[in-house]
Order: structure tokens, then C-alpha cells, then sequence
């Protein structure tokens, strides 16, 4: 199980995270729930990735098709929180740290990835991956309205 989605394949995994992501970022006024939002959501996917090159295109072009503004952190988690790390100190010596609710921005993910794999698997296998978010969100359904709760609170970072 990779992030959550009910597979073994990394590249659907990440694929499945990507339309998770933006799917659960939408502007809620703007992109309602419907009969044949899925299969909007699962053409989309098809036609994005079709014509994208790689990843940060198609997170860009599918996006304003759902009506999705920014992507929220919170749902671009990778690690699970409470994870302990390593930091290399000015010494040379290792630390361990414990992740306190870092937000993360699926740039570990998108620096790993082979994006070609992902991009094929997002138009050759859309439905599977439509079927790995929509089996995610049905697993969540007990804490969702947790879940909306920590997105409105979430204070954008200033400098």
C-alpha cells in the first residue's frame, strides 16, 4: 500500500495521489458533487495526460478543470505524521527529529518518480486509478469532516 491507495504499483499509487489531491482541493462552490462527476473527473484525467509532458504540466492543466485553485498540503501528505528523521548537523553527526506536522508539498514524490510511467498509467489505466481515490475516500468517510476541519484552520506560511 503506497499513500494510502489499495495497491502495490508505485506509479499508480502516485498517479491515484495527484487526482486525490486536486480532486480533494477544488473550490467545493464551484465543482459540486454530481451523477457523472467521475466520469468528468476520469476524462480528464485521460485527456491531461495525454497531452501532458510531465507531471507539473499535468497537475497545471487538470487543475482548472476541477476547479481546483491551489493544492491544500494536507492532502499532499507522503509520510505519515509523528515520523522520525534523520538531520545531518554542522558537525558531521546525525540527529534524530521527529516530524512535528510538516507540511509537505508532493515535491519528494515528483522528484522520484519516473513521469513518463506515471503520465501512462494516468491514460491507460484512468479508470483503475479513478477507482483507487474514490476507494481512499470512501475510507475516509468516518473522519472527513476532521479532515475539513484542519484545511480551513491550515494558516498559509508568511515570511
Amino acid at each position: 500500500m503506497y499513500y494510502n491507495f489499495d495497491t502495490e504499483n508505485h506509479e499508480s499509487a502516485v498517479a491515484a495521489l495527484l487526482v486525490y489531491a486536486i480532486y480533494r482541493s477544488r473550490d467545493k462552490k464551484r465543482f459540486k458533487i454530481s451523477m457523472d462527476m467521475w466520469g468528468m473527473i476520469e476524462r480528464a484525467s485521460k485527456s491531461v495526460a495525454k497531452r501532458a509532458g510531465d507531471l507539473g504540466e499535468f497537475i497545471e492543466r487538470l487543475k482548472p478543470k476541477l476547479m481546483c485553485p491551489t493544492i491544500h498540503p494536507r492532502l499532499a501528505k507522503t509520510l505519515p505524521d509523528g515520523m522520525v528523521s534523520m538531520r545531518a548537523m554542522p558537525d558531521g553527526s546525525f540527529v534524530q527529529v521527529q516530524d512535528q506536522g510538516q507540511r509537505q508539498f508532493l515535491t519528494d514524490v515528483l522528484q522520484e518518480i519516473d513521469h513518463r510511467a506515471v503520465l501512462d498509467t494516468l491514460y491507460r489505466k484512468a479508470s483503475l486509478v479513478i477507482l483507487l481515490v474514490r476507494d481512499r475516500l470512501e475510507r475516509e468517510k468516518p473522519i472527513e469532516s476532521r479532515f475539513d476541519t484542519e484545511i480551513e484552520e491550515e494558516i498559509p506560511f508568511v515570511e
